[in-house]
C-alpha cells in the first residue's frame, strides 16, 4: 500500500485515521497488512437534543480531525510534544522498533477509538510505529490472553477496561489470567459514561415508564450486549435487578452490532457507552432515557441521570488502561505513564475525549493497581450477586 501520510503535512502527521480505521502493519517487518476495517457510525458524537445531536454527529470526523490536527500543532511549538528514550538496565534504549498495542474489542467501538488516537500520539513522541491491533472474541479475553503471553520488552502493550481485567476473570472460564498478577499497570486512561437505550417502537419515554412497561410483559424485552460476562450484559442485569424487572438477553459480538440492534428494534433495551451510541441517537434511531453517571453529560444535557430517573445506587462507571505483560521494565512503565500522563492534559486531547463523550483520566501505576483491585472485588460481588456463573 502507498504512502499514507499527508503531502503536505507537517512532521508527516497522518490524516487518513480521522476518516476511516488504518490498516494495520505487521509488527515484526513493518509491511501494512490490508483491513476491511470501517469507522463504527456510532461513534459520531451529539448534543442537547436530538436535533442537536444530529448536527454534531454530521460534523464527527470534522471535529476529531480538528482536535488531532489541532494536538499536533501545539507540538510543533513544543508545548505538548516530547521525544522520550528510555535507557534500561543493560544499556539498550528503548524504544527502537514498532510497539504492538492489542485492542482485545472490534475496531469500530470505543475501546478501539481511544487506542487508535493513543496510537498516533505515541509514535510522535516516540518516534517509532505503534500498530493497533485488533483481536476480539470472548469478551475480550482472546486478545487479553494473546497479550500475557508476550514478551514483557515494551513492545506489546494492552488496552485494558474494566470488562477484562475486573469482570472477565469471574464470567469467562476462558479468562486463565490473573489481572493483577500476569500484567503491570501503566495508567488509566478514561471513564466512560454509559447510557440507557431504548428501540423507538417502544412506547417509552423515561426510565419509570420503561420499568413499568417491562413489568407487565417480564421476559419479553430483549436486550443487547457485546457478550456474556461484558459490561453491557452485567450493566443491564444490575438494572434489571435494581427495579425488579425481567428482560431477555441477546448477546452480539461488538458494540456496532448491539447498536445496529436497537436501531432497527431487533432488541428494545440497550446500555452502551455515548462514544458508542452518539451517531444513533443523533440519527433518532435509539432514544436515550438516562446516562448512568452521577452528573449529565454534555454532549446529552437533555437526559437525566439515573439518579434523577429515581435510581440512586446504580454504579457503573467503567475505565479503559494501558497495561504491560508482567515483568516489563519498571524504566518504560514509568517513562509511559509520564509521557501519557502529559498526553491526556493537553487541551485539544481533552476536547477529543469531551467529542467522543469520555472522560480523561490520571494516576500512577501504583494508583490504577489499586483501582483494578477494587474493581476486581467488586464486580466479582456483582456476578455472585446476580447468580452469572462463569462459561
Amino acid at each position: 500500500m502507498g504512502d499514507t501520510r499527508a503531502p503536505n503535512g507537517r512532521n508527516g502527521i497522518r490524516v487518513d485515521h480521522c476518516l476511516r480505521i488504518m490498516p494495520l502493519r505487521d509488527a515484526a517487518n513493518g509491511a501494512i497488512a490490508p483491513s476491511d476495517s470501517r469507522t463504527d457510525a456510532s461513534a459520531s458524537p451529539g448534543a442537547g437534543s436530538v436535533a442537536r445531536l444530529a448536527a454534531r454527529a454530521i460534523a464527527v470526523t470534522i471535529t476529531s480531525c480538528a482536535c488531532l490536527f489541532a494536538a499536533h500543532a501545539a507540538s510543533d511549538s513544543g508545548t505538548t510534544r516530547e521525544r522520550i528514550a528510555v535507557t534500561l538496565p543493560d544499556g539498550e534504549a528503548w524504544a527502537r522498533r514498532a510497539i504492538r498495542l492489542v485492542v482485545p474489542q472490534a475496531p469500530g467501538g470505543t475501546a478501539d477509538v481511544v487506542a487508535r488516537m493513543l496510537a498516533e500520539r505515541l509514535e510522535s513522541a516516540l518516534g517509532v510505529p505503534v500498530v493497533v491491533d485488533n483481536r476480539p472474541g470472548a469478551n475480550g479475553v482472546i486478545g487479553t490472553e494473546f497479550a500475557r503471553r508476550a514478551a514483557p520488552d515494551g513492545y506489546t502493550l494492552l488496552l485494558a477496561s474494566t470488562a477484562t481485567h475486573a469482570m472477565a476473570p469471574h464470567t469467562s472460564l476462558a479468562a486463565t489470567f490473573d489481572p493483577l498478577v500476569d500484567f503491570v499497570p501503566i495508567t488509566n486512561l478514561a471513564w466512560q459514561t454509559k447510557v440507557v437505550l431504548v428501540s423507538t417502537a417502544l412506547p417509552v419515554a423515561s426510565v419509570s415508564e420503561l420499568v413499568d412497561y417491562a413489568r407487565q410483559r417480564p421476559g419479553v424485552l430483549n436486550y443487547a450486549s457485546t457478550g456474556f460476562g461484558s459490561s453491557s450484559h452485567l450493566d443491564t442485569e444490575l438494572l434489571a435487578s435494581a427495579t425488579g424487572i425481567a428482560l431477555h438477553h441477546v448477546p452480539y459480538r461488538g458494540s456496532g452490532q448491539t447498536v445496529a440492534a436497537i436501531s432497527t428494534d431487533e432488541v428494545q433495551v440497550l446500555i452502551a457507552s455515548l462514544t458508542a451510541a452518539q451517531g444513533t441517537i443523533g440519527s433518532g434511531r435509539a432514544r436515550p432515557l438516562a446516562v448512568l453517571s452521577a452528573r449529565r453529560s454534555t454532549l446529552v444535557p437533555d437526559v437525566p441521570t439515573i439518579g434523577e430517573a429515581g435510581i440512586p445506587s446504580l454504579d457503573v462507571r467503567t475505565w479503559l488502561g494501558l497495561v504491560a505483560p508482567a515483568g516489563t521494565p519498571g524504566a518504560i512503565v514509568d517513562g509511559l505513564d509520564r509521557l501519557v500522563g502529559r498526553m491526556l492534559a493537553a487541551p485539544a486531547v481533552r476536547s477529543w475525549f469531551d467529542v467522543q463523550g469520555l472522560e480523561p483520566a490520571s494516576g500512577t501505576p501504583s494508583s490504577f493497581e489499586a483501582l483494578i483491585r477494587a474493581d476486581v472485588a467488586k464486580w466479582g460481588d456483582v456476578a455472585r450477586r446476580l447468580r452469572v456463573r462463569p462459561k
